[in-house]
């Protein structure tokens, strides 16, 4: 009798949790072995995240030099505007943590460098997001935050400029 109880409260468990998944966050290295630098093709990052399945809580590594990487609306990033980011980085080893699902846009600080294709377009889910649902809409975002990256905690200020975000 006692070995039959231990039984069903063990398939209970394992029908309650069996349900449920368990999310690790993973870590990507942007552009993979090339890192974050101007691409031989200007799909290059595009290619490289087409197989990827980015979720809340991963982190994006960027490894560079001499550069920098910008966080911007879908609309600079279409443009190549470096003059009016959500978030700069200039560490040579940035982590971004993607914190919601939605769609993040990243360019070059350099302006050539982001027209030649050093720019990066990728949506992220939510591991509880239902698929047929559609993504959310990019938030308003207003705050400038400049970033410093080292082996230390990130360091970050915040600018707060006129924006064509004002309307929020």
């Amino acid at each position: 009798m006692a070995d039959t109880m231990k039984l069903v409260v063990l398939l209970a468990v394992v029908i309650v949790c069996g349900g449920s998944t368990v999310s690790a966050e993973e870590l990507f290295m942007v552009g993979g072995s090339e890192g974050w630098a101007v691409p031989s093709e200007a799909d290059f990052y595009h290619r490289w995240a087409s197989d990827k399945i980015f979720q809340v809580g991963d982190i994006l590594r960027f490894r560079y030099k001499h550069d920098s990487v910008l966080m911007v609306s879908r609309e600079d990033y279409e443009k190549c505007y470096t003059a009016d980011p959500i978030l700069v980085y200039r560490g040579r080893n940035t982590h971004y943590e993607l914190n919601r699902s939605g769609y993040y846009y990243f360019i070059s600080g350099e302006l050539e460098h982001c027209e030649q294709g050093q720019k990066l377009a990728i949506q992220v889910t939510s591991s509880d997001m239902n698929a047929s649902s559609p993504p959310p809409p990019d938030p308003p975002l207003k705050p400038v935050f400049h970033c410093a990256d080292s082996e230390v905690p990130l360091l970050c200020y915040s600018e707060f400029r006129a924006s064509k975000y004002d309307e929020y």
